[in-house]
This record gives C-alpha cells, sequence and structure tokens, in this order.
C-alpha cells in the first residue's frame, strides 16, 4: 500500500511522529499568495505550533517550496529506523483500511485515542466509518463511508468523550467545505 501526501500539506499542519514534527527541518517555505506574489517565510514566520502553522491559522496562499535543513547519518542506520517506523505503522495504526490518519490530537494532559478507547467506542460504527478495532484515534472507511457517516461518527465520539470524561477532544485533520 502505498501514502502520499504533500510537502506543502505537511508544513501547514506541523506534521510530525515519533518525537520530530516539520517545524525541526523547515528552514524557509516558498508561497505564492492570492495576489499572485512569490513570498518567502523564515522558520520563525511560520508560527509553528502542534499541528498549526501561519498557514492553517491565517496566512492564505498556495506553498510551492521549501528549504529544508537536513543532518547527515549514517544511511544503513537511517533505513533500519526507517524500516522500525514502517513495523510500528503496521502493527499500530489500520493501514490496510483508507482513513484520514489520525483523527484527533493529542490532548495537553491526556491520550486522545485512550479515553476513547476507555468509552467503549472501538468499533463502533455509522454507516462505512467506524473507529478502528486497532486504534482508537482512527476513523476508517470500511466500504461506502460517506463524508456525512465520517463527521457523524467524529460528532459521536466527541459528544461521548466529553460526556465521560469532560474533556473536549479536538481534530487533527481539517474539514473544509460545508458540513
Amino acid at each position: 500500500m502505498e501514502f502520499h501526501g504533500t510537502i506543502g500539506g505537511a508544513i501547514r499542519m506541523n506534521a510530525g511522529a515519533h518525537g520530530g514534527q516539520m517545524q525541526d527541518v523547515i528552514e524557509s517555505v516558498t508561497y505564492i499568495n492570492f495576489g499572485g506574489e512569490i513570498k518567502i517565510l523564515s522558520n520563525k514566520d511560520l508560527q509553528f505550533d502542534y499541528r498549526q502553522s501561519i498557514f492553517s491559522k491565517e496566512l492564505r496562499g498556495v506553498i510551492v517550496g521549501a528549504k529544508l535543513k537536513l543532518k547527515r547519518g549514517n544511511q544503513k542506520e537511517i533505513e533500519e529506523k526507517m524500516a522500525e517506523y514502517a513495523i510500528y505503522r503496521k502493527e499500530k495504526q489500520p493501514i490496510s483500511y483508507p482513513n484520514a490518519g489520525s483523527t484527533f490530537k493529542r490532548g495537553e494532559n491526556y491520550i486522545t485515542a485512550k479515553l476513547i478507547d476507555e468509552c467503549g467506542l472501538k468499533g463502533y460504527q455509522i454507516g462505512g466509518a467506524k473507529i478502528s478495532d486497532l486504534h482508537a484515534g482512527f476513523i476508517i472507511n470500511t466500504g461506502g463511508a460517506t463524508a456525512k457517516d465520517v463527521l457523524d461518527l467524529i460528532e459521536y465520539t466527541k459528544q461521548k468523550v466529553y460526556e465521560t470524561f469532560k474533556k473536549e477532544i479536538k481534530l487533527e485533520i481539517e474539514v473544509i467545505g460545508e458540513k
């Protein structure tokens, strides 16, 4: 199974995993604003935060390039680490089903997936959308899920977690368009 994403999307949401995130490697970003002007922002100007950047907070435009600052490393060690991460994902994340990745953000003092699991919601399904049995932080498409199914399942999950733990969980994915 192949996964595809864009560097622009990763920058916009300050994507991260295993203790690293985009803000750790971005030196600068080139974007085109809606006036057609080409602009460049430095790392500090990008206002990175947990799963956010200036592009997700206020700035509108199209990211067209990025200058990265990478560290040199031992090729064999890097390949081993990549293989380790691939095994981790296969064991811990529902990669055999279509999904949008981690649906909910980590809480400030709690693990959101653990709360969802403790609510007994693993496996709960609305239409073709289902909370993964493998990892409660993922909503998977079991086949034919509609956007409404996913959004209804998100709202139901948020409601149940709030009723049970008085914690307001937040989305890591971004819903665009009409609801």
